[in-house]
């Protein structure tokens, strides 16, 4: 989660954790976010990201976390207005209740990945 206020922090550590989700972080900067990701040996499953960090815009860190294909929620405050790139993108601006971000997140991480089938074992030739 990046993230620079500390009551939201903890307010949505605190109901991740009661639905089951493991969250990194939380780290309050771009920088941190960069630096983060990078020292990961596992991609995380998805981000939550708010558009304003401590240094700025979040952009650079949306665009590290979409280079690294993580799902993003991106959460704001009320009345901002996110760049046209990120128009389509989920996202909760403020306010907004804890289990909102919990059924958001579980929705990005509940996509199924496109996984191959295995192939059939010689003999066993599908027909139809």
């Amino acid at each position: 989660m990046a993230e620079a206020e500390p009551f939201r922090v903890e307010y949505l550590r605190h109901a991740l954790h009661e639905a089951g989700i493991h969250l990194l972080g939380p780290v309050r900067s771009v920088a941190e976010g960069q630096a983060l990701l990078g020292n990961l040996r596992d991609q995380p499953v998805a981000a939550i990201v708010n558009l304003r960090l401590e240094d700025g815009s979040a952009l650079p860190l949306i665009e590290a976390l979409d280079e690294a294909d993580v799902p993003l929620l991106l959460i704001g405050e009320a009345g901002m207005a996110p760049s046209p790139l990120l128009r389509d993108r989920a996202m909760l601006l403020a306010p907004f209740a804890a289990y909102q971000v919990v059924a958001a997140v579980r929705q990005l991480i509940a996509v199924p990945l496109a996984t191959p089938m295995p192939p059939l074992p010689a003999g066993h030739e599908q027909h139809g």
